[in-house]
């Protein structure tokens, strides 16, 4: 391979059969073609320092590797794996193996090759209390001082993992939950991450603030996160390169202030562009004992006043490195191993270890789960029609959930990151700042919004997104998703515990569920909680012309079997490709008639731990054919199998095919549970029975909610008691 690996060398090396000296070489390529010609060559090193000299030394074996400042390192590496078939069915070659960074995690569209491989690399051994202080009483080998205990000795690239994925989309996903089980899954998150999220590039003061928390509350809009970005500390004369220079003229009293956002039930973060202290000649590079303290004692002593988490932001003209190198530039890279991952490892560990040592000693619940915010990968932000192979990262970077896109990204960017992101990279939270960085139309948010409600983290952030700061009737249909989510929190959290489990996304690409479709892979819209048919509007380059002024319209690939429109009702069979148009205030959105099955509170809460599920609404979408659909209710509590995700209540759909449904309620919390069974038009329920017992008088168990009467005034997924939409059945 004639990709180096910079700033490395070889350890214990044996020397080519042809080359048992070192050979002259004018650059790297020709150092790597030397080793090439020889069939007992597998590395090379290369100096160019002594360029005119020996200087390439061709390697049959070596023991392991070092970091090199003057040494560059590559290696010849070649296999194929083989099937049942033997030469005629090779499942990989590495020579025709296309991707230039195997180790960068792509995993493939289902059924788009027959098997993946990902190199681990660099390699390295991470400490138990990874980039934080070591423990009373732990010790290191005076070798790995200098790094906490982190060993870079055996870093050698090469070491492949080859996913093979059999024969459909079963040996697919069965391989996906092998790289999960492999590399450890996308941690769960608490509770209050599927809430609502607000920060504002805004100079706030500690009155205007609260004053903003309280209009949340007196408009009835749910919110569970509120927080700063910048403007917490001071800024002037590089002040922000430390953490011990509050915004005392804006907020006087932080402790105050994070006890009266916790008094509001709500959780908070700072905003943080870190700057390494090596580039401020304090010396210490990424794990030197100088960075690790003073990076530590900086997050804790605001997690300790009450910063619930924090926000790792990459998009700055300085952040830190990774580690072996000494930069304060964002965007540094250590083969492929860049300081969005480094700094993601940094912030989360840091919230893990801080609720491990401070918060649950005290059984203190309030603050959930570890979680940080940070970048999904370098670079600005993201644009439409990006291919999703140039925004991987490695593969640690999906243990360390939340992630946005940056700055300036437009709405079909997001959509597009979102489901690309769930497929390829593992990462089912990437998100954008809802309603952008602009302050656009009425229209404009509104489309955001219905977005973000139906998508994987909902974080308003840029502009003045305030909602009361808009029309009357533009703040009804904010709170109207807003409210959506909310009574969605049964579905979405199951959802992420199921991301956690087996690798699948809550916002997924239709190849997912259909590989074979031609229209599948299309990643402007999307299945939601499996159930859900998604394609957010957006302004395109070319628009498609509207019968109503006002309106937009888009294409829409419907997939296999029959589809309701959640607005009208109407149901159109696919595979198929439409037109759907639609005012700004309505997203084009459609139920699984297949069987889908949803959950929904009925509790009207406007934060997610307040909300009672001691009743539930299963909506139940019969198939005309044979079928079964499996979900589950991921319990809460402080029980330690809540906190672990393990506390559930399994439920089963079954339709005979034949006009006959039943719905099996595993064992669980003692609750209510209200089924509402969305028939065609024409049909009625002819009978019921419980637990096999018959229920007589029908009426008395069973009430027909005929359809709504308007379209225009007509909201999907309210809940028990509420009408289907207009051209639906009962």
């Amino acid at each position: 391979a004639c990709s180096p690996l910079l700033a490395m060398d070889a350890v214990g090396p044996a020397h080519a059969q042809r080359y048992p000296e070192p050979q002259q070489a004018e650059d790297r390529a020709a150092c790597c073609e030397l080793c090439t010609g020889d069939p007992t060559c597998i590395a090379w090193v290369f100096a160019a320092e002594f360029v005119g000299s020996p200087n390439c030394w061709l390697l049959a074996s070596f023991e392991t590797t070092r970091f090199a400042p003057d040494r560059d390192m590559g290696f010849r590496v070649s296999f194929r794996v083989l099937g049942p078939g033997g030469e005629s069915e090779v499942l990989y070659d590495s020579h025709e193996d296309t991707n230039g960074r195997l180790n960068k995690l792509h995993w493939p569209a289902p059924l788009a090759a027959p098997a993946y491989a990902l190199t681990d690399f660099p390699r390295f051994f991470v400490p138990p209390w990874g980039p934080l202080p070591r423990p009373l009483g732990a010790s290191v080998p005076p070798e790995l001082e200098a790094t906490n205990g982190y060993d870079f000795g055996n870093s050698v690239n090469g070491d492949t993992y080859v996913f093979l994925f059999g024969s459909g989309l079963d040996g697919w996903s069965s391989s996906r939950a092998d790289f999960v089980q492999l590399s450890g899954p996308c941690p769960l998150l608490p509770d209050f991450a599927y809430g609502t999220w607000f920060t504002y590039w805004h100079d706030y003061t500690a009155a205007e603030a609260k004053d903003d928390i309280q209009q949340w509350e007196r408009l009835d809009l749910p919110l569970d996160l509120w927080g700063l970005d910048m403007n917490w500390r001071r800024t002037e004369n590089n002040l922000d390169h430390f953490y011990d220079y509050p915004n005392t003229t804006a907020f006087p009293d932080f402790r105050e202030f994070f006890a009266f956002l916790r008094s509001h039930k709500l959780r908070t973060f700072f905003n943080d562009h870190p700057f390494p202290i090596a580039n401020r000649g304090e010396n210490g590079l990424q794990m030197s004992p100088e960075e690790i303290e003073f990076r530590w004692e900086g997050l804790r002593h605001w997690m300790e006043q009450g910063l619930t988490f924090w926000w790792f932001d990459a998009n700055w003209g300085f952040s830190i490195p990774p580690p072996l190198l000494n930069t304060s530039e964002t965007g540094a890279s250590l083969n492929g191993f860049d300081n969005v991952v480094w700094g993601s490892h940094v912030y989360y560990s840091a919230v893990r270890r801080f609720d491990a040592t401070h918060r649950a000693p005290r059984n203190d619940l309030f603050y959930g789960r570890p979680l940080s915010l940070s970048k999904f990968s370098p670079g600005l932000g993201a644009d439409p029609g990006m291919d999703p192979a140039s925004y991987a990262e490695l593969p640690a970077h999906h243990r360390y959930p939340v992630w946005w896109t940056g700055d300036q990204v437009s709405l079909q960017a997001s959509v597009e990151t979102m489901v690309d992101s769930g497929l390829h990279g593992f990462k089912p939270f990437v998100h954008s700042d809802c309603g952008g960085d602009w302050k656009g139309s009425e229209g404009s948010l509104l489309r955001w919004t219905a977005h973000c409600a139906f998508g994987s983290i909902l974080r308003f952030h840029g502009a003045d997104h305030r909602p009361w700061k808009y029309s009357g009737p533009t703040l009804d249909r904010i709170r109207a998703y807003l409210k959506v989510r909310y009574r969605l929190l049964p579905s979405l959290i199951a959802a992420g515990r199921k991301a956690t489990e087996t690798g699948r996304p809550l916002v997924a690409r239709g190849d997912l569920f259909w590989p074979d479709e031609r229209g599948s892979s299309i990643n402007t819209q999307y299945v939601f909680l499996e159930d859900l048919l998604v394609a957010p509007m957006f302004h395109l380059t070319a628009p498609l012309e509207t019968t109503i002024p006002g309106e937009i319209a888009r294409e829409v690939w419907v997939p296999p079997g029959d589809w309701e429109d959640a607005w009208d009702g109407s149901i159109v069979r696919g595979p198929t490709t439409i037109v759907s148009q639609q005012p700004s205030e309505r997203i084009p959105l459609w139920y699984r008639r297949d069987g889908a099955f949803i959950v929904l509170a009925c509790d009207e809460a406007t934060r997610v731990d307040d909300q009672d599920w001691s009743t539930l609404t299963l909506e139940v979408f019969p198939s005309a054919a044979a079928s079964e659909t499996r979900r589950f209710v991921a319990e809460r509590g402080s029980s330690a199998e809540a906190a672990a995700g393990e506390a559930r209540t399994e439920l089963v759909l079954w339709s005979d095919g034949q006009g006959s449904v039943a719905v099996d309620i595993g064992d669980g919390p003692a609750r209510a549970w209200i089924i509402r069974l969305h028939l065609l038009p024409g049909q009625r329920a002819a009978g019921a029975s419980l637990d096999g017992a018959v229920l007589e008088p029908l009426e008395s168990w069973l009430r027909h909610l005929e359809p709504g009467a308007d379209t225009d005034t007509y909201f999907p997924l309210l809940g028990a008691g509420t009408a289907p939409a207009p051209q639906a059945g009962p």
